[in-house]
This record gives C-alpha cells, sequence and structure tokens, in this order.
C-alpha cells in the first residue's frame, strides 16, 4: 500500500493553481478579443456594404434617370416614385433590386429617402439614407452625439447639388462612432 507523502500533496495542489491560473488568463484574453474581433467584422461588413451599395448606385445612374435629388416626403407633389434618381434608388433598395442592406451595428433595415435626418420610431438608425443635405456630404460631415445615435452603421448617399444641377452622388458609412468612414465614393452625374 502506498502512502502520499505530504510533498506529493503539495505538488498536486500546484498543478490544480496553476491550471486555474492558465484558465483565468485564457477567459481574460477571449473576453478582450471577442468584442474586438466582432467589431471589425462589422466595420469589414459596413465597408463591404458601401461598395456594394455605389455599385448599385452606378448602375442606377447609368439608367439615365433624371438626376435631381427628390425626397420621398416631397413625392406626391412630383408624381411617380421614377421622377427621380433620388426615388427610383430609395424604391429599388426596398424592393431588393438593387440590394438588401442591414445596418450591423442596429439591425435596421430600412432605406430613408428625405432631406432631414432620419428618426425611426424603433429608434434604430436605418441601413440605407439618401440626402441633399450638403451639412452631411462627406467633407462636410462631423461626428457628435446626434450622428452616432441617429446614424452610426447606416450607408450614406448623399445629393452633391450646386446651382439647383445635381453634380455627383457620394456614398460612404458612419461608423460606430459616428464618424464618416475613411473613404467615399464620389460618382459624377451629367456632362
Amino acid at each position: 500500500m502506498k502512502r502520499l507523502t505530504p510533498r506529493l500533496g503539495m505538488d498536486r495542489r500546484f498543478a490544480v493553481l496553476e491550471a486555474l491560473i492558465v484558465f483565468a488568463v485564457l477567459a481574460i484574453i477571449v473576453a478582450v478579443a471577442v468584442p474586438a474581433y466582432a467589431a471589425r467584422a462589422r466595420e469589414s461588413v459596413l465597408q463591404q456594404n458601401a461598395h456594394g451599395l455605389a455599385q448599385e448606385v452606378r448602375g442606377e445612374v447609368a439608367l439615365d434617370v433624371d438626376s435631381a435629388y427628390l425626397s420621398e416626403v416631397g413625392l406626391t407633389a412630383a408624381g411617380s416614385a421614377e421622377a427621380s434618381l433620388s426615388t427610383a434608388l430609395a424604391g429599388a433598395l426596398r424592393s431588393g433590386d438593387a440590394g438588401r442592406y442591414v445596418n450591423p451595428l442596429s439591425g435596421g433595415a430600412t432605406v430613408v429617402c428625405e432631406t432631414a435626418l432620419p428618426s425611426s420610431s424603433n429608434g434604430r438608425p436605418p441601413a440605407v439614407w439618401i440626402t441633399d443635405d450638403q451639412s452631411y456630404a462627406y467633407s462636410a460631415f462631423t461626428a457628435s452625439a446626434t450622428t452616432t445615435r441617429y446614424l452610426r452603421g447606416t450607408l450614406v448617399i448623399v445629393f452633391i447639388t450646386r446651382e439647383g444641377r445635381t453634380g455627383c452622388l457620394e456614398v460612404f458609412y458612419v461608423d460606430a462612432a459616428g464618424k464618416r468612414s475613411s473613404t467615399a465614393t464620389v460618382l459624377g452625374i451629367g456632362a
């Protein structure tokens, strides 16, 4: 019959303690790494969505629809949904003809085509916002609590209008901090 010596019992206690320390360190690493990875994954989805949306906008521009911006709020006065590029694009995005986009930060899938900053009734930022508000153009865009609340994760299409004529469109996204993306796609319209 073997008898346990005090030294052997002490070795087993150290082995258990060492294993607990290793598991604690791994748990801390996982707790830090998983959220960081998830944030990078969402940022990657936003980049891919912005690129895909820019391609869809190029396709709509190629159809030679009237490039004037028209808010859907003013649609009843203008007539049909095909009256302008902005409303045609909003309709194509809603129907899925121009792809389906979901805001990876909020889960919102709405497409808003209006000049005013979108505020949804469910409190989630939209997937896509189409506007002609020049203060949200890429170079003029500034992060704030408002942009974080209403636009984080949103793909933005801004109609740049000068002297009543749309000269180009900007496509970019708003990141989790409410800041504009590092790059924007600028699409010229007309001659």
